[in-house]
């Protein structure tokens, strides 16, 4: 899946507009936490508190929001966006794998919102986000 044509970048910046975003990024992470638990092993600061409602996840997840924001906001240019993210987390030594998985607790998150206006288009469109804001976090790995 290449680039993500007109409609579907201003079907992602409608949706990421009206959604409730922290409650959301809340939620990707800990579905992401609990479904692949090996996800949590840089998280050792958060004392095994994975939950949506704990403090680390809700600091974490402002963070992530921030660069969703501007990844949405700059919705062709990921790479240049989310590069320095992407040499920070090589440092610490995040898996870029990890970086799909939480996409796809987004896409989860996303279904559970949006329910039956959540089209295959929709999925599709949200899955080539996800999937490029990935590619824009491991764009400077090596």
């Amino acid at each position: 899946m290449g680039k993500l044509t007109e409609p579907e970048a201003q079907y992602i910046q409608s949706t990421w507009g009206s959604l409730n975003k922290k409650a959301v990024t809340a939620q990707a992470l800990a579905r992401v936490f609990e479904v692949y638990p090996w996800t949590t092993r840089l998280f050792s600061k958060l004392g095994g508190k994975f939950s949506a409602g704990d403090d680390g996840v809700q600091a974490h997840a402002d963070k992530v929001l921030q660069a969703l924001d501007k990844a949405v906001q700059n919705i062709n240019k990921m790479d240049n966006i989310l590069g320095d993210l992407s040499e920070t987390h090589q440092q610490i030594g995040v898996d870029t794998q990890n970086f799909k998985l939480l996409g796809q607790t987004f896409i989860v998150e996303f279904a559970r919102e949006f329910k039956v206006g959540f089209t295959p288009a929709a999925h599709k469109a949200t899955y080539k986000f996800f999937r490029q804001v990935a590619n824009g976090l491991s764009c400077r790995y090596h």
